[in-house]
């Protein structure tokens, strides 16, 4: 499996967003040009507190304010770390889908699990691929057992 670029991963969640905020598609563009911009700026990736603030702006752009969005967003980025535990993780989706509680149309956004399963100089395995599949299937399930009865649940791993 390809390592992903945190680039390309946003320029996914830009077209995500454009698709669901139902905006001019001029919007669309212009973040992509933003993001191309940004790459060829920076030598390396955006870091986790980058990412955030760029999901935020996309956020803003296609869904409005946060207190005014129709579609309630939490995003997760997963932190690289020496000891990836399931309760760690059933902690950090616990919590994101609390803040969730009481939407009835809402995204929780998982990114860095990749990078979290398999960290950078590391090789992919088939031992990874599956702890990847396994822990993606963990984290749907969480989120749709902890989601608002009758509330529409988006769950995107990038």
């Amino acid at each position: 499996m390809a390592k992903p670029d945190p680039i390309d991963q946003l320029n996914a969640l830009n077209e995500l967003l454009a698709q669901l905020g139902q905006k001019d598609p001029e919007f669309a563009e212009h973040a992509k040009r933003a993001l191309l911009f940004y790459r060829q700026e920076q030598t390396g990736g955006p870091d986790s507190e980058s990412l955030q603030r760029y999901v935020e702006r996309l956020a803003n752009l296609y869904l409005g304010e946060a207190g005014e969005r129709e579609l309630a967003l939490e995003h997760w980025h997963v932190p690289a770390m020496e000891d990836f535990s399931p309760l760690w993780i059933r902690q950090a989706i616990v919590s994101r889908m609390k803040a969730l509680a009481g939407q009835r149309q809402a995204l929780l956004l998982v990114t860095g699990l990749h990078e979290a399963v398999c960290p950078p100089g590391r090789r992919w395995t088939a031992n990874r691929t599956e702890e990847y599949r396994r822990v993606r299937n963990w984290i749907d399930e969480l989120a749709c057992a902890w989601a608002s009865k009758g509330a529409q649940l988006q769950v995107i791993v990038l």
